[in-house]
């Protein structure tokens, strides 16, 4: 582990020039979210961003147009902190996040974090300087992104709607996080972001960071994910030359959970079970004293102890086309594996009978 530390720290010193592309931060894309890995986790991210920018006029122009690779390495701290690194291009800075709330079936988590640690770009509201002569970040082209130390808070919940799993996140945070121009500072530092998952290990995210947006896709192979995004997306939109303007990621990471013992986020349907609740595609249902089973109640105990297969419920759920169809792919595999445990269950129940049988014909010896 060590080593793989190590070489990623050089990686990310060796790599070309630094630009304010996506993936930068301690969750979505260029916002974060509430959630952290868990202890003893690490994750690795490697990215090539591809930036030609026409406006603002005042930008650099020969680091306004290129390919620029970058990397940052995160880990996880006793399943309460995440620390990352990011560098590249003599700026390197530090995020982190700390989870004061966990999250539960019905409240969501909640995590406070502090971006751009010891970035060199100690100007806040760096717009207002534009004389590189006073300060050599003056024309960089993504300079309001890189504002250092950026505090935000930050909640995050999972949900299930129509058999897609969805996170919403909603913060907000000071610095970065804020507009840079009196338009887009209506709403001060709030950013927000969705991810919905409508196949396995494939994610659509989009997001507003304060002052620009994001969309993005992730697709999960193992313990991989290649993701690819566009930034400040509104300016494609604009007709003052921001049009022009385009800014495109894609990156590879590996999460080395070997020795966790936690994930990142929380699974629904432990949460579920933990609240007495029984998780469907459609609601959730709550488990009393009337549906719990109870010792000597016939269909769950026999006399001898032994359980009565052939008087359990039926499991099988019976859909139509359609709605198996708007079933989410966990809803599904767990529909599979419940199949696959009654066919166990009968196996299982027939072996109880033949034993029984013989037993009959031992003692009528």
């Amino acid at each position: 582990m060590k080593k793989v530390l190590i070489s990623v720290f050089v990686l990310s010193v060796l790599f070309g020039s630094l630009s304010a592309a996506p993936f930068q931060t301690l969750g979505m894309l260029r916002t974060p979210d509430a959630y952290v890995l868990p202890h003893k986790a690490g994750e690795i991210l490697l990215v090539g961003y591809y930036r030609d920018v026409a406006k603002p006029s005042t930008a650099d122009p020969d680091r306004s147009k290129g390919f620029y690779p970058y990397g940052m390495l995160s880990v996880g701290l006793f399943d309460k902190a995440e620390l990352g690194f990011f560098g590249g291009d003599k700026v390197y800075y530090f995020n982190a996040k700390l989870k004061l709330i966990e999250e539960t079936l019905k409240i969501p988590q909640v995590s406070v974090g502090l971006d751009n640690m010891l970035s060199p770009v100690n100007r806040h509201r760096a717009q207002d300087h534009t004389d590189p002569n006073e300060w050599s970040y003056a024309n960089h082209p993504d300079k309001t992104d890189y504002e250092y130390w950026s505090p935000y808070i930050v909640a995050s919940k999972q949900v299930v709607i129509g058999g897609i799993n969805w996170i919403f996140s909603l913060g907000a945070g000071s610095n970065r996080f804020t507009g840079q121009v009196p338009r887009s500072r209506v709403f001060n530092g709030i950013f927000y972001s969705v991810n919905f998952s409508p196949l396995r290990n494939l994610h659509f995210q989009a997001e507003y960071s304060g002052h620009d947006f994001q969309a993005g896709v992730k697709y999960d192979i193992g313990k991989f994910a290649i993701k690819f995004a566009g930034q400040a997306l509104e300016d494609l939109y604009k007709t003052n030359g921001y049009e022009d303007n385009l800014r495109l990621a894609l990156g590879v990471s590996y999460l080395f959970d070997k020795y966790a013992t936690s994930k990142r986020m929380p699974d629904l349907r432990e949460l579920a079970q933990a609240d007495d609740l029984i998780l469907t595609d459609d609601a959730l249902v709550a488990v009393d004293d009337t549906t719990r089973p109870k010792p000597g109640v016939p269909g769950t105990e026999i006399a001898d102890g032994s359980l009565d297969f052939s008087t359990l419920p039926d499991s099988d759920l019976v859909l139509d086309g359609s709605k198996y169809d708007q079933l989410s792919p966990e809803i599904k595999e767990l529909m599979e594996e419940l199949t696959l445990l009654r066919q166990e269950r009968e196996k299982a129940h027939k072996a109880l009978l033949d034993l029984r049988k013989w037993l009959e014909e031992q003692q009528n010896r």
